[in-house]
């Protein structure tokens, strides 16, 4: 999927924070501990489920890093009636066997931000794994609990009338991912567990939430 640049500068995006005393908070912002085997193929499906997850991001007050991306904190809330399990470490790295041919599956959270009318996301976001074999990486929440994540992301800064129309969103994909060396490839199999979107917001609104 393609990414969004982001627009003209004129002013920036804020939007509503979701705050909870003792939440968990995890520090999505790097450097990260990549793989060291990347897979060179993948296969992937989907099962259309929407996952009891709310969502809420809002900008930290901190500037634009010199890759212009904004530092976000996204706040993810069980608005189910069962506890909800999610991956937490962003280190994917962590989590790989030191056999390289060993098969090993991993829980994978993707949060990121977009145009709702557009395709594509804004570069940036995160991406959290978690694993049943490796203690800490995933978390179990309770309804109503909730965790925070703190990322970075590429946002739009508007003016003129696209404040008004243009609305943008935040999402949570949540997926099984098995990783196996066939034939000397790295091949990645990857199954839906389900997906979760924001509220909609016009940037005219998020930006009157600033004031």
């Amino acid at each position: 999927m393609r990414s969004l640049r982001s627009s003209v500068v004129c002013a920036s995006v804020v939007v509503l924070a979701v705050t909870a005393f003792g939440q968990l908070t995890v520090d999505a912002t790097g450097p990260i501990r990549q793989r060291k085997r990347e897979a060179t193929r993948g296969h992937g499906g989907g099962v259309a489920r929407k996952l009891p997850l709310k969502i809420a991001i809002s900008t930290t007050g901190s500037p634009p890093d010199q890759n212009g991306r904004t530092p976000v904190e996204f706040v993810l809330t069980n608005s189910g009636t069962s506890d909800l399990t999610l991956p937490v470490s962003p280190h994917p790295g962590d989590l790989e066997p030191s056999n390289p041919k060993a098969t090993y599956t991993v829980m994978s959270l993707g949060l990121r931000i977009s145009l709702s009318e557009k395709p594509g996301t804004f570069p940036g976001g995160a991406d959290l794994y978690g694993s049943a074999a490796l203690a800490g990486t995933l978390v179990s929440l309770a309804p109503g609990d909730s965790i925070r994540v703190l990322t970075r992301v590429a946002l739009p800064e508007v003016c003129g009338e696209a404040s008004n129309t243009e609305t943008f969103d935040a999402s949570a994909s949540l997926v099984n991912q098995t990783i196996k060396t066939v034939n000397g490839q790295v091949l990645s199999d990857s199954q839906e567990v389900g997906f979760a979107r924001s509220a909609e917001y016009t940037l005219q609104s998020l930006l009157k939430l600033q004031r």
